[in-house]
């Protein structure tokens, strides 16, 4: 299950990383194949995580586990998804900060007429039309560092593969089962 773990965070790590590069211009071919490829990591991450979770368990206590596993798992997807939405808005909010702060009338490239007539700094609709162009290039930018932050969480998890260890399995233990 090692290898298996392993490819399935790199293939999520890459699809992770292609879309922090993404921009509002990306096609739909891109967004497919990302997904696709992203959904092929999830699988062979999940599968064998879940093998391995089970493996030790005596058939019994497996539908307890189940549940107990997938409780563990939905709530460790909810702080994850608050996580990640958290830093979202804060570097969304950061990034307009930083770009509103050379959006000023000194600004030359504000002065260029092609800009000049979108960002007139002198109305109130030129303003708006530029805190538009700034929030979206913020969010952008916001999108772009959450995907990095999750890639960089999954290549993190790689080592922890390493730990995995297989079950000890008792010789005696077939042989009490027959017995039964």
């Amino acid at each position: 299950p090692r290898f298996f773990l392993i490819f399935g965070i790199t293939l999520l790590s890459f699809t992770l990383w292609e879309m922090s590069q993404f921009t509002p211009d990306v096609d739909k071919w891109t967004l497919t194949r990302t997904g696709v490829l992203q959904g092929f990591g999830m699988g062979f991450l999940f599968v064998p995580v879940s093998t391995i979770a089970f493996s030790t368990l005596d058939p019994k206590y497996r539908t307890d586990a189940s549940s107990l596993f997938n409780l563990t798992r939905n709530i460790g997807s909810s702080i994850g998804i608050s996580i990640v939405i958290f830093m979202l808005k804060h570097s969304q909010q950061a990034m307009h900060a930083d770009l509103s702060a050379v959006a000023t009338p000194f600004n030359e490239g504000l002065r260029w007429p092609s800009a000049a007539q979108i960002w007139n700094m002198a109305t109130a609709a030129g303003r708006m039309a530029l805190d538009n162009e700034i929030t979206r290039q913020a969010s952008i930018i916001a999108y772009s560092n959450d995907y990095r932050l999750m890639m960089t969480v999954a290549l993190l998890c790689i080592p922890l593969v390493f730990l995995l260890r297989r079950p000890k399995r008792a010789a005696a233990a077939p042989a009490a089962a027959m017995a039964d």
